[in-house]
């Protein structure tokens, strides 16, 4: 009896996700480029600072839509299971 193994494929490299800028991020969660960056400066949603201009002092911010995906998922489902009574009304 003969065993015939299978050929060994190389595993596909895995695939790099490309960063985008605030205005492709907007568009993607559709909101205002400047809320984007607001809220990346107060680090409420998943950003990358890149540091740019002379001598690196201004920072710009990059994103993966495949983590802004998650967090506008986790974002929508947290407001679904959330309290029906606000915190002021504790």
């Amino acid at each position: 009896m003969s065993t015939q193994l299978s050929p060994i494929t190389p595993a596909s490299p895995p695939r790099l996700e490309p960063y985008v800028d605030s205005k492709q991020a907007a568009a993607f969660l559709a909101f205002d480029w400047k809320q984007v960056q607001k809220l990346s400066r107060e680090g409420k949603i998943p950003a990358h600072p890149v540091l740019s201009g002379p001598q690196n002092r201004r920072r710009t911010w990059r994103y993966k839509l495949s983590e802004l995906d998650e967090w506008a998922r986790s974002q929508r489902n947290s407001a679904a299971t959330g309290s029906a009574t606000s915190s002021k009304e504790k």
